[in-house]
């Protein structure tokens, strides 16, 4: 076992408070591959690129191609994503009282399907939706199900769209749930990114407010940010990485 991996199976053993930070890395693990790329052939397609669409001007301007995109890219893959080994090991972690929570910028409820409880969704979550309109909440399937491609709210005969209760660009983020994240990241012993995340507001932000001496940063091309980390993996998934700890749970 490398040296790194030697020392993060000591301090994830030795450790009460952890908490962990996942991104589009990890999700792709699980079969649901980072949404906000453009694969070839993208725009005959789709016709704008990802940042443009997922924009709440453009869904209030151009909800065809938004669903269209949000259907295909977004809700398919999610239905037949599968939780990894990764998600599992820490839904494990949790159980087992060391793992405090997950703070994720993935949108997906992957960590949710594979038992995790405390998943702080710091962009949102697809299992959900709501009405721009009457604001009530629905479920994943409202929109999924629906049998226009626009979906419309008949809550109380409202007639308005139902959109995912993600963030999109030109919102503002839950200021109570980012502090409530920022608490977490304050107070843990050890903190584990996926360096996948570090691309994504406001997980830069988080890192710098992390209190400790044990920052794990896993599977990430080198950064300003790896003179502040404990331990640098590279070269592993997080999958690779848990299934080559032995870890007392």
């Amino acid at each position: 076992m490398d040296i790194e991996l030697n020392i993060l199976e000591n301090w994830i053993n030795q450790s009460q408070n952890i908490v962990f930070i996942s991104g589009p890395d990890l999700s792709a693990e699980a079969g649901f591959p980072d949404y906000r790329q453009m694969d070839e052939g993208y725009l005959d397609t789709y016709k704008y690129p990802p940042d443009e669409i997922l924009c709440l001007t453009f869904l209030q301007r151009n909800p065809f191609y938004f669903y269209r995109y949000y259907r295909d890219k977004i809700l398919a893959p999610v239905l037949a994503a599968q939780p990894s080994p990764a998600h599992e090991a820490l839904a494990k972690l949790e159980e087992a009282g060391k793992l405090k929570a997950i703070l994720t910028v993935n949108i997906d409820g992957i960590h949710q399907e594979a038992g995790s409880r405390e998943v702080v969704e710091l962009q949102g979550s697809v299992m959900r939706s709501w009405c721009a309109k009457c604001e009530k909440f629905l479920d994943f399937f409202y929109i999924a199900d629906s049998p226009t491609h626009i979906p419309y709210c008949n809550v109380d005969m409202c007639g308005d769209y139902v959109r995912p209760a993600i963030v999109l660009k030109e919102e503002p983020y839950d200021l109570a749930l980012l502090e409530k994240a920022l608490d977490y990241v304050r107070q843990a012993e050890v903190l584990i990114i996926d360096g996948s995340a570090l691309r994504h507001f406001p997980v830069p932000n988080l890192m710098q407010a992390y209190q400790g001496h044990k920052l794990v940063l896993l599977n990430t091309a080198p950064l300003v940010f790896d003179s502040r980390a404990g331990i640098v993996i590279r070269n592993h998934t997080c999958t690779d990485i848990f299934q080559q700890l032995h870890l007392d749970l």
